[in-house]
């Protein structure tokens, strides 16, 4: 009897970390929220202020690190229910897979750029390079604005050339 109390003591010690892990984990910002029109001030107003601001004459783009992709605070809430119920029935033991998988599952920052026109009015939104959003024509201002706020970025020809097939560059006319 002393030896299954040490061992239920151990186990419920042991449990709970997975359903920490959730509980902690961040929330994911719906972008797709954020419409073509609407105006910086109301985005700042929801976001905050971003990482920093680029500016190509009179229009602008903010860059922001946010977590796009996650779990809604209801399906937050069902996994911790399911993750405390294993580890009530199990006596903690399926904490030994919960953890790992949490840990292997944690959300990740990316980069989101928003920009705006002259009057502040947004005009695109990007997901780590993938439109989200973007008014016709936005995309004239936006190739120096991402040159400048990823100025390392990904490995891109030269302003003037295009890569081929062969992966040579050629000059543009």
């Amino acid at each position: 009897m002393r030896g299954f109390l040490v061992l239920l003591l151990a186990a419920t010690s042991l449990g709970a970390c997975s359903t920490v892990m959730e509980a902690n984990r961040p929330s994911a910002v719906n972008i797709s929220r954020y419409s073509v029109g609407e105006a910086r001030l109301d985005v700042l107003s929801s976001l905050g202020a971003p990482t920093s601001t680029v500016k190509d004459g009179a229009n602008s783009c903010d860059i922001y690190k946010l977590y796009t992709k996650g779990t809604s605070k209801a399906g937050k809430a069902g996994i911790i229910l399911t993750e405390a119920a294993a580890d009530f029935f199990t006596l903690g033991l399926a904490e030994a897979v919960a953890t790992p998988a949490e840990a292997a599952t944690k959300s990740n920052l990316h980069t989101v750029l928003i920009c705006y026109d002259e009057r502040e009015k947004l005009v695109s939104l990007r997901d780590e390079g993938r439109t989200v959003q973007e008014a016709p024509g936005a995309a004239r201002h936006e190739a120096a604005v991402q040159s400048a706020a990823n100025p390392a970025g990904p490995a891109a020809p030269a302003s003037g050339t295009q890569a081929t097939p062969s992966g040579a560059n050629t000059t543009n006319p």
